[in-house]
């Protein structure tokens, strides 16, 4: 099997180097998972020790315990890494009280399997989100409780509604936490390439986190170019869509979620072309990561040399799942 070994690269324009392949923390820590957070600090190792330095998680990752993680296993070796987490969304006491008791139906994981999907969608309807100047502050100063650190390299607003982005309220707590050094940079991760748009108003910012992949192509032309030209990193979000792109077994992240019916699924799944990217050994996820790798300023340069390790963009992308 083909090993793919991430080069690293500007972000953006900031004085961050970092693996143009992420490690996305959205499963780091668990509640279900068996052993999970030695599981966790092992996948850490393992990605710090074949290049990986980007680490994107969120504060509401396994409600914290993904920043915890993160922060046991690279506290003696903060320097090496590039940490971005997210603020602005929590969930209701009373939902939180739900979660910290899920460790004890893990042995009904399997059961409880079919009903995954109402269990998500109930709890898509008791996140509730704020961004305002006291709210972002308290959850910076968790993050920074969670990671065991003083400084956090990139601090995204988490899924900004469109009135949100239009308002601009929070940019100046942002620059008011990187001017105390709590935060580097700033950026925005985004549910759709519409909200990414509106980012673009926003001077201070470093970053911009949106949905990219071979079932999710909208950004391509009408976003990342224009991010490109300011020299905005992009981070490319669900670069697998959410296991669309995997030959995974059962049901998959996307068909599990909260946002996406089947049939819509079972759309973007027939959408993908995997023949330019494929090659021997190659499996289908890592064709999919080399079709998000390969796009120089919004489009795919399809061919064989570039698609095994040939030049890239440079305003800074990186991807994580």
């Amino acid at each position: 099997m083909e090993r793919l070994t991430p080069r690293h690269r500007p972000f953006g324009s900031t004085e961050l180097q970092v693996s143009e392949i992420g490690f996305g923390c959205s499963s780091l820590g668990t509640v279900l998972g068996h052993d999970a957070d030695q599981d966790g600090l092992r996948a850490l190792d393992f990605a710090l020790d074949h290049d990986i330095n980007f680490f994107d998680t969120a504060d509401a990752y396994s409600l914290g315990n993904s920043e915890r993680l993160l922060g046991r296993a690279f506290k003696k070796r903060r320097e090496r890494v590039i940490i971005a987490t997210k603020g602005g969304s929590r969930f209701t006491p009373g939902w939180r009280f739900a979660l910290q008791s899920i460790p004890f139906l893990a042995p009904l994981r399997r059961p409880l399997r079919p009903f995954k999907r109402f269990f998500n969608l109930l709890r898509h309807s008791q996140k509730q989100y704020d961004y305002s100047d006291q709210q972002l502050r308290a959850a910076v100063e968790a993050s920074l409780t969670n990671l065991q650190t003083d400084y956090i390299d990139v601090y995204q607003l988490y899924n900004p509604t469109r009135p949100v982005l239009e308002a601009g309220d929070f940019i100046a707590t942002l620059e008011s936490l990187k001017s105390q050094g709590k935060i580097r940079y700033y950026g925005v991760s985004c549910r759709t390439h519409e909200d990414a748009l509106l980012c673009l108003k926003y001077p201070g910012l470093s970053s911009v986190q949106l949905p990219v992949s071979m079932v999710e192509q909208p950004a391509i032309a009408s976003v990342i170019p224009r991010l490109a030209a300011r020299s905005i990193a992009v981070i490319a979000r669900e670069p697998l869509g959410q296991g669309l792109l995997t030959s995974t077994r059962g049901r998959t992240l996307a068909e599990e979620s909260a946002r996406t019916l089947d049939e819509i699924n079972e759309r973007k799944r027939r959408s993908a072309d995997f023949s330019v990217f494929s090659g021997p050994g190659r499996t289908m996820a890592q064709a999919a990561m080399q079709f998000v790798l390969q796009l120089p300023d919004g489009h795919p340069r399809y061919s064989e040399r570039q698609a095994v390790g040939g030049e890239s963009w440079r305003p800074g992308r990186t991807s994580a799942e």
